[in-house]
């Protein structure tokens, strides 16, 4: 392997490295979990084809973040969805939030958060990661988790109260152990 692939995979792995943090942001700017994931992959597309354009001693979150971007935009276009003036300053605002918030003693942090909740997560009934999972991941409603799971429209909504309460409280103690 000669020094240029060398320094192509090192750019590669840092650039997959960021794959949470740029699902969120899509996620944020998309508010699906689907349509979040098929952007990031065909920003990632993107990222290897013009890895060569990366300005080395840049930030490689934002470089990949700003292709994100792009792609939410090119996805937005072509679902002929209109941006309404209220949508593009609620855009900006979430890519302001990100530049704020993602450097790299967050991105730790970040990890951290990760390792805390698949583990808290774990602690779940197996009833409660499927409501979780039904809401969370399949984007159901209450109703359609109710006729999913068979529990009543209440008590999915009691369990979905219970179960994040219970993470959310397993999480801070993880973290705060930690520390």
């Amino acid at each position: 392997m000669n020094d240029n692939d060398a320094k192509r995979d090192r750019l590669l792995k840092e650039a997959f490295r960021y794959h949470v943090e740029l699902l969120t942001y899509a996620r944020s700017l998309l508010g699906s979990y689907a349509a979040a994931e098929d952007v990031v992959q065909e920003a990632m597309l993107v990222v290897v084809r013009k890895l060569d354009q990366f300005q080395e001693g840049t930030s490689m979150l934002a470089w990949c973040r700003s292709i994100v971007r792009l792609e939410v935009l090119r996805l937005k276009q072509k679902l002929h969805r209109e941006r309404s003036l209220t949508e593009r300053p609620l855009d900006d605002a979430v890519d302001a939030s990100f530049d704020e918030f993602q450097s790299e003693t967050s991105i730790d942090e970040g990890a951290s958060f990760r390792e805390a909740l698949e583990s808290c997560l774990q602690r779940v009934s197996e009833r409660g990661q499927n409501v979780l999972k039904a809401r969370f991941v399949d984007e159901l409603s209450y109703e359609q988790i109710s006729h999913r799971i068979g529990m009543t429209l209440e008590a999915v909504r009691k369990m979905l109260f219970r179960v994040k309460k219970q993470v959310r409280s397993c999480v801070e103690t993880s973290l705060r152990e930690a520390s």
